[in-house]
């Protein structure tokens, strides 16, 4: 009786504990359960000022952006050599697909009376069909193209509407990597859709494939969502103001994998006054394809590396823009600029990258004379450039480039010539343009702008002309001698 009633009170005493232990973790469960919300509830404290900052910015600034949607009439471009960039998120990509289908973006209320700012990629070709904004507020408005520009990827519409409210822009100066950014659009044409992110990246170019030679790049590249029927919305800072212009998206899939890319209002702000008043911008040009000193203008060249590109120019630096190519018939080369140039200076401004070139041209005043210091042989050699107004295409003129020059002179005697244009051209012969160091035509005291009139005993009238009767010469290892105009005969010994 008495081990009974032992073991029974044990058993007891055993299960009390175990009680005794629950109930403990169950409580300790419930006080960390509320320990956790006391400390949520201290950090909402913190952070909903932020969220509020977030909230705050989509209210001031979503009745600026309207809905557009283009359609009808596609591929009646008052300007056909216009294309439309690759990689736009506006549900059409480019002209190979589907011409009848609409074209859906989004834009910015700049100015009244209702004047709009969208990407020229998302209104391009409807020009002859039916553009309809939609406010904020859900009316609709039927627009007109008011101004585009290709080179840009810009344009300017108008609705007849004066109750609107006109976006602040904002210094593209002030844009810096790691700034909170927010999207506003129509993705898919879900109508007032916001996004958010950071700036990623600043100063991005090579986004869109447009024509050479005036393509014009500042894009601000960031993870805020953007997705076709977003381009021509806002990339907006938490001040509220616009700082760029979404129209690019880098993706496999053809929607947004994190890389978009908007417009830099730095860009914006030069044309958005030209689009508004003229219907285009009038710019002055070089008429030269550009590219940095880099890894990448070796592999154009044929080359392997960036030391490569030093050596065959005789470069001491990678600073300054490349002249990769330059366009007949253009300020470049009625100024005697020649591929393989790098341009240091242009109109007093340090030039280090084609990104300081550009905007160097972008700000000359056409028909103003512009000093361009460039490197050439290893020597610096100062030119004055004439800017002309950039026109509306290159089609019909040729250009040289700086790999034919190599393959030309490399091939023969280390001269590059051009026929002379009728403007030029005096009686006959051909135009040197380039003279490479230490070659048989330098040690001739050949020099670039030198006439050629005569290869031995025949007359050369053009550059094909030149080069056919120069090859005899090469081939058969013949000593040849030319007819410098103003000079003579000069022999070029090989």
């Amino acid at each position: 009786m008495y081990v009974w009633f032992s073991n029974l009170l044990s058993s007891k005493i055993i299960f009390c504990l175990v009680f005794l232990l629950l109930l403990s973790q169950k409580v300790c469960a419930a006080s960390e359960v509320e320990e956790l919300r006391k400390d949520i509830l201290e950090l909402e404290k913190v952070v909903s000022p932020f969220v509020r900052l977030f909230q705050k910015v989509s209210r001031l600034v979503a009745p600026s952006v309207v809905s557009i949607v283009a359609e009808g009439a596609y591929g009646a471009s008052a300007n056909p050599h216009e294309e439309v960039p690759f990689h736009s998120p506006n549900g059409r990509n480019n002209k190979s697909q589907d011409s009848n289908r609409p074209s859906f973006g989004s834009g910015i209320v700049i100015k009244k009376p209702g004047y709009i700012l969208t990407n020229f990629h998302v209104v391009s070709g409807f020009e002859n069909g039916k553009i309809t904004v939609t406010l904020h507020n859900g009316n609709k408005y039927d627009a007109a193209i008011i101004g585009k520009d290709l080179n840009t990827d810009l344009a300017i519409l108008k609705i007849a509407c004066e109750n609107l409210r006109v976006a602040t822009l904002g210094d593209p100066k002030s844009v810096n990597v790691g700034d909170w950014v927010i999207a506003i659009g129509n993705p898919f044409g879900y109508s007032q859709t916001v996004s958010a992110g950071i700036v990623s990246a600043i100063g991005r170019t090579h986004i869109t494939p447009f024509a050479k030679p005036f393509a014009y790049e500042d894009f601000i590249q960031t993870d805020a969502a953007i997705n076709p029927g977003n381009s021509g919305g806002p990339l907006v800072n938490l001040r509220g103001e616009i700082i760029g212009v979404n129209s690019a998206i880098a993706t496999r899939t053809g929607g947004f994998q994190g890389v978009g890319f908007a417009i830099s209002m730095e860009i914006a702000n030069e044309v958005i006054s030209g689009l508004i008043e003229k219907g285009r911008v009038i710019r002055g040009y070089l008429g030269v394809g550009l590219q940095d000193i880099n890894d990448s203008l070796a592999a154009y060249l044929n080359l392997n590396n960036k030391s490569d590109v030093l050596r065959e120019f005789q470069l001491n630096s990678d600073k300054g823009a490349f002249i990769s190519e330059v366009w007949q018939d253009t300020p470049a080369s009625k100024g005697h600029i020649l591929p393989g140039d790098v341009i240091i200076v242009f109109g007093g401004r340090k030039i280090m990258n084609i990104d300081d070139l550009q905007k160097a041209i972008r700000v000359s005043a056409v028909g103003s004379n512009v000093s361009v210091t460039v490197i050439r042989n290893k020597k610096e050699e100062l030119l004055t450039i004439n800017i002309d107004e950039q026109p509306g295409n290159m089609s019909g003129r040729t250009y040289l480039t700086v790999r034919n020059l190599i393959a030309q002179t490399s091939l023969y005697v280390g001269l590059a010539v051009e026929t002379l244009s009728p403007e030029d051209e005096e009686g006959h012969g051909v135009l040197v343009r380039h003279v490479v160091s230490g070659s048989p035509a330098e040690r001739a005291g050949i020099l670039p702008g030198d006439i050629i009139l005569r290869v031995g005993s025949s007359d050369v009238k053009t550059a094909s002309e030149f080069q056919s009767v120069l090859k005899g010469f090469v081939d058969t290892k013949v000593v040849v001698s030319m007819f410098i105009k103003s000079k003579g005969y000069v022999t070029l010994k090989y």
